[in-house]
């Protein structure tokens, strides 16, 4: 599944609007990094690698 930018940023917006983290930063800062760590988790890798344990090469996210 490719990287979905918008849906990040209509959680985002979701998030800042929620009463509880207008002024709570610690609040704020753990939904905003939930929300990062979803949209990373998104993303496919293609690539080619020599074997296990190696570095992936020719690699990309999408």
């Amino acid at each position: 599944m490719p990287l979905n930018k918008a849906q990040l940023i209509q959680r985002l917006i979701t998030m800042l609007n929620k009463p509880k983290t207008k002024s709570n930063v610690e609040t704020a800062a753990q939904e905003l990094a939930d929300a990062i760590e979803e949209f990373v988790k998104s993303g496919t890798v293609t690539g080619v690698c020599g074997g296990a344990g190696s570095l992936l090469t020719q690699g990309k996210v999408t």
